[in-house]
């Protein structure tokens, strides 16, 4: 089987992730090779498509692959950057390369609000959240919600996420994210049992493990300096994950539950999550399972 790895070619995101999927994918006997998004050059003509990347100046290379496993879209500076990656990655797939995660769902899945309110829709549990553009309708929500966190719609790893109990002290934090034209996104803040979280892990419609998050202070992320503990999954847990990634249509995910005095709720799920703290607490190959899942919705 060929594999592509998409990911951006301008920077590395989450480098031994990637070492992880090529090792996996060439202990199991296939080709891997990356497919630049950045690079990409899709033709359209007489009603099909041809993929090509750029190898040097005046050097191109066809894009050849059975399956490929989304990665990353890269650092992007505006909307139709943004919206030319996502909509790169549907041509990929309507060439008949299977993409996993597809591009619809990563897109749902990444943003937190898209994906909470589908989630809630489908009666998951999730934290009380709350989003405008309005600086002074936000600061209310404060007001009324008590303790919250501010977090950027599309963020990771816990970067640039503020608690929060005081409404005038979120005004200004409102103010920096307006004149960046940044949305006003916040959830209710949970105490947290064990100051931390769960990730539990789905792969194919199954749970292949849970590892607890446990923060150095109110902060779960293992980029943070969480310790990724491993356990055992119970039943209502990973009902939840397993239902979560369904929901979202996702082949794989990582979906952060966290548990507190009103018992579990989702905290946000991950399409193209990183597994190095969840490999060295739990010990399970996340890549192998991904190379052999993709490899089994290829054959179909």
């Amino acid at each position: 089987m060929r594999i592509g790895l998409i990911r951006p070619h301008e920077i590395e995101y989450n480098r031994q992730d990637l070492a992880d999927l090529e090792s996996a994918a060439k202990a199991m006997g296939h080709d891997i090779s990356s497919i630049f998004i950045d690079k990409l050059g899709i033709d359209i003509k007489s009603g099909k498509i041809r993929l090509t990347q750029i190898v040097s100046r005046n050097e191109f290379e066809e894009i050849e692959a059975d399956g490929a496993i989304l990665r990353h879209l890269g650092i992007v500076k505006d909307f139709e950057q943004f919206s030319s990656r996502v909509w790169s990655v549907r041509a990929i797939e309507e060439t008949g390369i299977y993409v996993m995660n597809n591009a619809v769902s990563w897109l749902m899945a990444s943003d937190k609000l898209a994906s909470l309110t589908l989630l809630a829709k489908n009666g998951l549990p999730v934290p009380r959240t709350f989003l405008s553009e309005d600086m002074y309708v936000a600061y209310k929500a404060v007001q009324d919600m008590g303790e919250v966190v501010i977090k950027p719609l599309r963020g990771a790893m816990g970067f640039g996420v503020f608690r929060v109990n005081d409404p005038d002290v979120a005004m200004h934090i409102f103010s920096y994210f307006t004149n960046l034209s940044k949305p006003l996104y916040m959830q209710e803040y949970i105490e947290k049992k064990g100051m931390g979280d769960y990730r539990v892990v789905v792969i194919g419609g199954q749970v292949a493990g849970t590892e607890f998050r446990k923060g150095k202070d109110w902060k779960s992320n293992v980029a943070q300096g969480a310790i990724p503990i491993a356990v055992k999954t119970n039943g209502e847990m990973a009902e939840i994950a397993v239902k979560a990634a369904e929901v979202l249509k996702l082949d794989y995910a990582g979906i952060d539950i966290a548990e507190g005095k009103d018992g579990y709720s989702i905290l946000e799920a991950n399409p193209t999550m990183s597994w190095q703290g969840f490999r060295q607490a739990t010990k399970i190959d996340v890549a192998e399972l991904l190379i052999k899942h993709l490899a089994e919705k290829v054959r179909g």
